[in-house]
């Protein structure tokens, strides 16, 4: 998968993560703000493993998908989101999604997450789901405008559990159509 579109002076693509994507995948980590890594409950840089590395660039084909968005320029490549789906259960999947500080807002997170969902399809997946914490409002905004349902969380009062379901092959792609103005 490539989907490909331009950003400014930047190409953009959005393709499946590649084992030898260890050093763009650290870089992406070490330059997300405090705020970003708070909010998808990453580690700090200096608290990051060589296995994490190795780990988060080699998914396991049958359950889990990582899909990267990437920019680049006549003189450079960046890591600027990642989009992951991990099987949960037999027809349900849990996402997490992470874009730049620098890169939010600008259709990335939406283009990502429509990528993922599309391919979680051929995996046969019905249901996607996530957690966020409950006082992040641009990441419930997003999703409810991706179509995911917002709940309560079972075990975590300042959590939310949100989930949408997968229809059939192309339903996801009913997204692309939602508003463009506030993104992840």
């Amino acid at each position: 998968m490539r989907k490909l579109w331009r950003l400014g002076e930047r190409s953009l693509s959005i393709r499946a993560i590649q084992p030898d994507d260890e050093t763009l995948w650290l870089a992406l980590m070490k330059n997300m703000s405090w705020a970003t890594r708070y909010k998808r409950g990453a580690r700090r840089p200096e608290e990051l493993r060589p296995e994490d590395a190795r780990r988060a660039v080699s998914p396991d084909p049958g359950n889990e998908i990582a899909l990267v968005a990437m920019a680049a320029s006549a003189s450079e490549q960046d890591m600027v989101g990642v989009a992951r789906a991990a099987r949960s259960g037999a027809e349900t999947w849990e996402f997490a999604l992470v874009v730049l500080d620098a890169w939010q807002r600008r259709g990335v997170g939406r283009r990502l997450m429509i990528a993922l969902m599309e391919s979680l399809q051929e995996h046969r997946a019905k249901v996607l789901e996530g957690d966020v914490i409950a006082s992040n409002r641009n990441m419930l905004d997003f999703v409810t405008r991706l179509g995911f349902e917002i709940r309560a969380h079972p075990d975590q009062p300042h959590v939310k559990r949100v989930a949408r379901r997968l229809g059939q092959r192309g339903e996801a792609v009913d997204a692309e159509s939602t508003e463009q103005g506030s993104d992840i």
